[in-house]
This record gives structure tokens, sequence and C-alpha cells, in this order.
């Protein structure tokens, strides 16, 4: 999914505001959000910091295409100190976890890409067979990819009024001028 699309959606069902309120809070000029959210520009990097404050995401978030579009306790830009947060669940070996001196703290030597779950794909691992797994793993990815294009129509629509609304400002110019000269 598209940082516009994040962005929409982050906007529309997550902070529940209009692009002027939005352009208010971060100063910043309602076309401005427009063009970001339409794909037309990209934002600065002093702008996608602002985005990930006002939303409470990170850039990770914001910039990953192939990433979901709910937010995780790890995708919150309040927790980007934080490697993986209550409720997630990293797969290692046995023989990988190494506690730190005295303390109840336990390490945890990580490569990248090593996968991160929440209790509930947890629950799944353990419980279900690789089919079953497949399955749910290719219906969430249609359930993801049908939220995605609705959002699209909606922010086209968005568009398309927007347009409309340009358009009807215009021609009522345009007809207040030739009456005034008749």
């Amino acid at each position: 999914m598209s940082l516009g699309l994040k962005l929409y959606y982050l906007r529309t069902r997550v902070k529940k505001v209009t692009q002027t309120t939005m352009a208010k809070e971060l100063r910043i000029r309602q076309a401005t959000i427009s063009n970001i959210e339409q794909g037309l520009s990209q934002p600065s990097l002093p702008l996608l910091r602002a985005f990930c404050r006002y939303f409470d995401v990170t850039p990770t978030y914001l910039l990953d295409e192939d990433g979901q579009i709910e937010l995780g306790p790890a995708e919150r830009w309040s927790h980007r100190h934080g490697l993986a947060t209550a409720g997630n669940f990293l797969e290692v070996r046995k023989n990988a976890v190494q506690p730190i001196d005295d303390s109840d703290t336990l390490l945890v030597a990580m490569l990248p890409g090593t996968p991160v779950y929440d209790e509930e794909a947890a629950r799944k691992r353990a419980t279900s067979s690789t089919g079953e797994l497949k399955q749910a793993f290719h219906d969430e990815l249609d359930e993801r990819r049908s939220r995605e294009a609705e959002l699209r129509r909606e922010l086209e629509n968005e568009r398309r009024a927007s347009r409309l609304r340009r358009r009807g400002a215009a021609n009522l110019a345009t007809s207040g001028r030739a009456s005034e000269s008749a």
C-alpha cells in the first residue's frame, strides 16, 4: 500500500480529521497533504517525521508498501526504541536465549528477517496444519487487498468531488464576470 493511501487511511479512519484540520495542526498547506495522498509528491524528511508523530506510527510503517494497513504495537512512534513489545513473540531456537547476569532479563540473538509473531499468530502456528496456515495467509492477503481497493476507490471519489467543487467555483466566477460585463 502506497504512502499516500496509508496517510489517507490514517487521516480518515484513525484520526478522523479533514485535510484542512490536519494541515492546520501540522502547519502545512492542505494542498501538500492532498498531493501526497494522491501520489503526486513525496514528503520531505522533516514532514515524514511530523506525520510519524502526528499519527504515532514509525517511518517503516509509512514507507513499507508491502506491509499491512493495521497498526501493530511495534509500529507505533512512541514504541520505536523497543525491539518487540508485549504480546509479540520471537521464534528462536532454545540455545539462542542467553541470561544477562543475575537479572530476570534474557537476551535473544536475532538475525535480520527473524519472524516476529503476535499472540494470535503464535497460537495459529502451534495448533494449525500447514494447509490451514497457507489458507489463512491467503485469506488475510485477499482481505488486505480488498481493503486497499476500497480505500483507493474512496480516495478517487474524494478527488473527483474536489475537482467538481473547483470546477463549480470556477464556473460561478466566470458566469459572475460575464453578467457584470453585460
